[in-house]
């Protein structure tokens, strides 16, 4: 990278924040994905303010300096991998937290993990209720700029639900705030669809590719304190949909809802069922654990009564085993990323979205491209809105036998394309879904039309969105 762009870097942030060594250039190429191959930047900055990041970003579009953002770097679908020579924008120090305790919101800065926030709001007895699995790590800004879900989601959807606003900093170094604080004189974040359209909706899930998000508002609600941890068994993957609909019907506080195949729970509890306690059960075709919450426990008694009175009338089994759904709730971190990493293989993924009686129609497809390519693989998923169901399957594989990782890029690349004719739909716009949306063209043409409006030079994340 050019020694005079490396110079004014550290005119801007400072030289100890700008580094081109190698040995943390290997840091941030890659990311906590085990299958995107890593790419080595040119260099990393560290800015300290918006103000920073606005006078990055124009020193970039003058040189033409492909620029990636990256907080956490939990992702796994390569939306932090830079380009060969690029620049990395790290946003780890940009901590504040600013609570607006009368407009029920808070305000974060793009370094803050949901960790971080936690501790911060546990104290005022508040809280977000939509957390990433990797949440000790993740930023809430990283989070937002790919939209994502985890648990809490399946009453509040995805994080994006929760957003009122964000500060944003556009390529050529405008700094544009969205939502009622759009407003100098507005006493902070307490509305989002102000000033016309929805701008903040436009940067959500956005990937870093129209810039780079540097606060972001959310709204937070009073900590619930009571909880319902139990398991529900199936004979048919409909009558487990079918609990997960009426659930919604009947207003239950269902933080978190998954469902598990029969093979897949028995895959899990083999690899961590003794590590995390959870005892020797005969699990049915449909395993779904839920976590109930309420702030007053007189609700918590009726919504859990109500869930298992469900369960019995769809034909199902209360199974109880709380240890399950506390397990995902208490120990998100722990237990989804045990689950991932446990074994040892590499794996790829494909998150979308379903609708939950659509939820079999995924578990086929994802069972049958594994058939077909001789993968090891799980298709679980959890509710994730008002009528949306996430599924994040993984396909397992070894990286050290070379057909074996491009079989399982083609394996990956096919079952987009198979999962998108059965009406699901991306839950991050990764590049392998290019190949896979028919039918959309119309779309994708003004999502690259906005693309090329706001970044004319292309230097932000490119081809993150579907490959735009």
């Amino acid at each position: 990278m050019d020694k005079r762009f490396i110079a004014e870097l550290a005119k801007i942030a400072g030289e100890e924040y700008v580094s081109t060594r190698q040995d943390v250039l290997l840091a941030y190429s890659q990311s906590a994905s085990m299958a995107i191959d890593p790419v080595m930047p040119g260099a990393v900055v560290r800015p300290g303010t918006s103000q920073e990041v606005a006078q990055i970003l124009r020193l970039a579009t003058k040189h033409g300096v492909a620029v990636t953002p990256r907080s956490g770097g939990s992702s796994l679908q390569g939306e932090v991998i830079p380009k060969p020579d690029g620049l990395v924008v790290e946003l780890l120090r940009l901590k504040d937290i600013k609570l607006h305790p009368e407009l029920r919101s808070v305000t974060v800065g793009s370094g803050v993990t949901y960790g971080e926030l936690d501790k911060y709001l546990k104290e005022r007895d508040l809280w977000i209720p939509v957390y990433p699995e990797s949440s000790l790590v993740c930023t809430v800004v990283g989070n937002v700029a790919v939209n994502g879900a985890g648990p809490g989601s399946s009453l509040f959807g995805c994080t994006g639900e929760l957003v009122l606003g964000v500060e944003v900093v556009l390529p050529d170094g405008r700094v544009v705030q969205t939502g009622s604080e759009a407003n100098p004189n507005a006493p902070g974040p307490f509305q989002r669809y102000a000033f016309g359209p929805d701008l903040t909706g436009l940067f959500i899930g956005s990937l870093g590719a129209l810039g780079i998000i540097t606060k972001v508002s959310m709204k937070v609600m009073r900590r619930m304190k009571y909880f319902d941890y139990c398991t529900y068994g199936f004979d048919t993957a409909e009558q487990a949909e079918r609990f997960l609909i009426e659930v919604k019907e009947e207003d239950i506080n269902g933080l978190f809802v998954s469902i598990y195949d029969g093979d897949v729970i028995g895959l899990f509890m083999d690899m961590l069922g003794d590590e995390l306690g959870i005892p020797k059960t005969d699990w049915p075709h449909r395993t779904v654990p839920m976590t109930i919450g309420r702030v007053r426990e007189d609700h918590l008694k009726a919504d859990a009564e109500t869930a298992r009175a469900i369960c019995e009338k769809l034909g199902g089994r209360v199974l109880g085993v709380p240890e399950l759904p506390r397990m995902e709730w208490d120990g998100r971190l722990w237990n989804f990323v045990r689950a991932c990493y446990a074994h040892g293989w590499h794996w790829r993924t494909l998150y979308h979205h379903q609708t939950p009686t659509n939820s079999h129609r995924s578990v086929d497809e994802i069972s049958a491209t594994m058939d077909k390519y001789g993968f090891l693989g799980h298709t679980a998923g959890f509710h994730s809105g008002h009528a949306s169901f996430n599924c994040y399957p993984h396909l397992y594989f070894d990286a050290q036998e070379k057909d074996e990782e491009q079989k399982i890029r083609d394996a990956h690349r096919e079952l987009a394309s198979t999962l998108y004719k059965t009406g699901a739909v991306p839950f991050k716009l990764a590049a392998y879904w290019a190949d896979a949306l028919e039918g959309v063209q119309d779309y994708m043409d003004l999502l690259s039309l906005v693309k090329n409006t706001l970044d004319p030079h292309g230097i932000m994340n490119k081809n993150v969105l579907g490959g735009i």
